[in-house]
């Protein structure tokens, strides 16, 4: 063709294209300058729905996500009119923008739309892991005499000289020569015996306590001597040497280690006895250690142990499939053979723990003539707990057929025990008539995760748990007993993601010296200053967020180059408070929220929108490794971080997470403040879109953490959080408008989050 033809057309075309260019800014301009507005519903239908759908729900294809979230009418108005329809964002004039923002958020965005179009209804549930374990703990410890302590402080040592020849326990000759609490048992006695008194190549030591449990999971524990020991972890107070979890009786003169493991439930106290001797070998010394589920290998401290002996506890440590955890909280919805079959496991592993003292329980002997009828009298009252309830004509009937004439009293009370801690009326709370048991299971399920006391039992027998201001009387008196401290700490380490710090760790060259032991300080320094607040007498959530001390030990202080005041233990270290910001600024959550070598604004900026401010964040469309190596190598993170996020998809939620995780940029990824950022100094300044579409100039951790404590959304979060924890139900599920009200009732009651677990208790137990 010739080329005058070609350019011809050429040229032709591209005047076509202008003249289709110029026809659709002219329809742009038009629509968003000249054309009347239209309303939002007609917008949706037009130029939303079908990307959309018709109820906000997604179109294959095009918006997989359903339109819900909790950004308010303004933020919505500002991104629609900015982004919005994705084939031709800006066309929108204002005023359209703004009437399809608040169509969409009232037909179904708001959580009130929700809770209208899709009601949410109470699940029928089974007991989570948590409340299985609790629950059947304290099931057989309701036939079991004895006390537990909350008493911190060290265990009672009794030293004792021991005459030529001797190495046992029980010589009646032996004279004690020393008797006080060791905060701890670490103690190199050298050559010499540990007190004037006693000869220093014979001697012996008993530690008698209690082990104070902190959290729940498997607990490893070490000895470590070249003498004679065994140590005893929740073993009956008659239990024999065969109940010793370690046992070096036999001492080789050579330094050693024992090791044993426990499966522990977290907020009781457990008795613990340590036998010590030494005889005749040339030095002494003794150290007992403990490694914490995601802990470190560390002496056990003074406040995990007490003088007061408390009683066994018998605990399940069966393991249990995962608890179904899609809504953000744990819920007891999944049911599958291997949920089934541990189960089943846990009913014979507790009549194992049943077994040895059966007649002691039902207050016969193994020969006595009246035994069948005492034992299945004993079942019926081990069902009438585990039901939560008086047991039916029915169900006793059921109980009654095992006792048949070929089996033995004990065996059929075996088979019983197996039957309850099987049947739905234990692992399904919500099973039976909705009466005053009913309503006792409930509260003791939101303050314990576990089964009514006998207090409650006896308030359900005489009726007295119709009002509110019955059941708030015994939740008061129910929040006093440690496995409601056990509760609140548990959501308090599922609201701060301290389970994802157990395995934090960090590049050695980058950051020196931050090893497991110093991730275990950090987690107990987060735990104290958290509980410290919870408990104490104004219980302020805002104080969570704006405390402005760290408490460190000795190890920390070296660590973080800090100045500890005259003490033991660990002590509030005050920081300076433009920087620091309660739990925001802890060293163990930055640490969690960081990567080995650097910080990470996005994983910082995430945790802070969803469980600090409660804003809710879709997934990403598509997964995106973070690849150092990718970026200029002379940016700082804030510029790798910016520029990885840059794309519009990208922004609809890195709009809200960037700015809050730049504000932290102050420090590193193990918690220190700094002042540069791979030799730029740090910025951490940033303009963020509130939920109620204020636009703030956050300068720092501070302003985020100030915003926070005073920010409605952040509020009712919190408030959000707890409820889930506690009642493993959405709070829609009860009233659409309860969230609503218990924000503003924990508002007027300047915060207080003891009295809001308290009001959530009443609650749960009281559904309308």
């Amino acid at each position: 063709m010739p080329l005058a033809r070609v350019l011809k057309i050429v040229g032709a075309l591209c005047a076509v294209g202008l003249l289709a260019v110029g026809v659709r800014q002219g329809q742009r301009y038009y629509k968003k300058n000249l054309a009347a507005p239209r309303t939002g519903e007609v917008v949706y239908r037009e130029d939303c729905l079908r990307c959309h759908g018709p109820m906000g729900q997604g179109v294959a294809g095009k918006s997989d996500e359903p339109l819900l979230g909790e950004k308010s009418v303004a933020f919505l108005a500002k991104y629609i009119a900015r982004d919005m329809p994705e084939d031709d964002p800006g066309t929108l004039s204002p005023a359209e923008a703004l009437a399809s923002a608040e169509y969409i958020h009232q037909a179904f965005y708001s959580a009130e739309a929700r809770a209208r179009n899709n009601p949410p209804r109470l699940e029928l549930a089974h007991l989570t892991e948590r409340q299985y374990r609790e629950s059947v703990t304290d099931l057989l410890g309701a036939f079991r005499r004895g006390n537990s302590t909350t008493v911190a402080g060290g265990l009672a040592g009794v030293y004792r000289g021991l005459k030529d020849g001797d190495s046992t326990n029980g010589n009646k000759n032996e004279a004690k020569f020393l008797e006080r609490v060791d905060p701890a048992i670490h103690f190199d006695f050298g050559t010499k015996a540990p007190a004037a008194g006693s000869r220093d190549e014979q001697f012996k030591i008993n530690w008698t306590g209690s082990l104070l449990v902190p959290d729940t999971g498997e607990y490893d524990f070490r000895v470590t001597t070249p003498n004679g020991v065994r140590v005893y972890v929740n073993a009956p107070a008659n239990g024999s040497e065969k109940n010793a979890l370690i046992d070096l009786w036999v001492s080789s003169a050579m330094l050693r280690s024992g090791h044993g493991q426990a499966f522990l439930l977290g907020g009781r106290s457990y008795p613990l006895k340590v036998e010590f001797f030494k005889y005749k070998d040339k030095t002494a010394s003794i150290k007992l250690e403990w490694r914490p589920p995601g802990g470190a290998w560390t002496v056990i401290p003074a406040e995990n142990l007490s003088p007061v002996v408390s009683a066994s506890v018998d605990v399940v440590s069966v393991p249990l499939p995962p608890d179904d955890a899609s809504m953000g909280y744990e819920r007891g919805v999944s049911v599958s053979r291997e949920w089934t079959e541990a189960v089943a496991k846990g009913g014979l592993q507790a009549a194992a723990l049943l077994a040895p003292r059966l007649h002691e329980y039902a207050g016969t002997t193994p020969t006595a003539p009246d035994r069948a009828e005492k034992l299945k009298a004993f079942t019926w009252r081990f069902a009438q707990l585990a039901y939560r309830r008086p047991l039916t004509a029915e169900q006793k009937a059921d109980l009654t057929k095992l006792f048949a004439p070929a089996v033995t009293p004990e065996v059929a009370t075996k088979r019983a025990i197996l039957h309850v801690l099987s049947s739905p009326y234990f692992l399904y709370p919500a099973t039976g008539p909705q009466d005053d048991y009913a309503v006792a299971a409930r509260l003791a399920l939101a303050m314990w995760d576990s089964l009514p006391d006998e207090a409650l039992l006896q308030a359900a027998a005489q009726g007295a748990l119709r009002t509110a201001e019955q059941v708030r009387a015994h939740a008061r008196r129910m929040q006093k007993d440690p496995r409601a401290k056990a509760k609140l700490r548990d959501f308090l380490h599922h609201w701060l993601h301290v389970e994802e710090g157990a395995e934090i760790a960090k590049d050695q060259a980058a950051y020196p010296g931050f090893d497991p032991g110093v991730v275990m300080d950090l987690r107990t320094s987060l735990d104290l200053f958290a509980e410290g607040v919870v408990w104490s007498e104004a219980s302020d959530y805002r104080q969570l967020l704006l405390g402005d001390t760290i408490l460190m030990n000795e190890r920390l202080a070296r660590f973080y180059g800090q100045k500890l005041p005259e003490g033991h233990g660990f002590r509030p270290v005050k920081m300076d408070a433009d920087q620091r910001a309660g739990v925001l600024t802890h060293p163990y959550v930055l640490a969690t929220f960081s990567y080995t070598k650097s910080t990470s604004p996005i994983h910082r900026g995430v945790f802070l929108s969803r469980n600090i401010l409660g804003r809710m964040l879709k997934p990403p469309p598509m997964a995106i490794a973070f690849m150092d190596d990718k970026f200029d190598p002379s940016f700082t993170m804030r510029e790798k971080v910016t520029e990885l996020t840059a794309k519009p998809a990208c922004q609809s939620c890195h709009i809200t997470i960037n700015p809050l995780g730049f504000s932290f940029e102050r420090f590193d990824a193990v918690g220190r403040v700094r002042e540069t950022d791979n030799a730029k100094p740090v910025n951490t300044v940033s303009e963020y879109i509130a939920a109620d579409g204020t636009v703030l100039t956050l300068k720092g951790a501070r302003d985020v953490a100030l915003h926070a404590a005073e920010s409605e959304a952040g509020q009712t979060g919190f408030v959000r959080n707890l409820f889930q924890a506690m009642v493993k139900q959405p709070t829609t599920a009860y009233a659409p408008e309860l969230l609503g009200q218990l924000t503003e009732r924990f508002r007027r009651d300047h915060y207080h989050v003891r009295n809001l677990a308290v009001e959530v208790a009443v609650v749960a137990a009281l559904p309308k």
